[in-house]
């Protein structure tokens, strides 16, 4: 599922998947190909000066998600 999240003070998009059964504490759900969304309505690899195609976070250190809009959404998926 795509979903805009919010992580580190930024906007996000992102593919997301839960990983099961991780212990309390560890990263328990994976960012697949994340884009920061820039104020101007662009969008930029996540993290910066990365190659990671997919990041490990903590779900407790994600403060919002939600669905993106029809044009961010077809940024993301061009």
């Amino acid at each position: 599922m795509i979903k805009i999240l919010r992580l580190d003070g930024k906007w996000i998009i992102s593919e997301i998947e839960e990983i099961p059964g991780v212990e309390l504490g560890d990263p328990d759900c994976v960012l697949k190909s994340p884009c920061e969304i820039t104020d101007d309505r662009e969008l930029i690899n996540y993290p910066p000066y990365s190659k990671d195609e997919e990041i490990a976070v903590r779900s407790t250190d994600i403060f919002v998600i939600a669905e993106p809009d029809d044009e961010i959404l077809k940024l993301y998926n061009d």
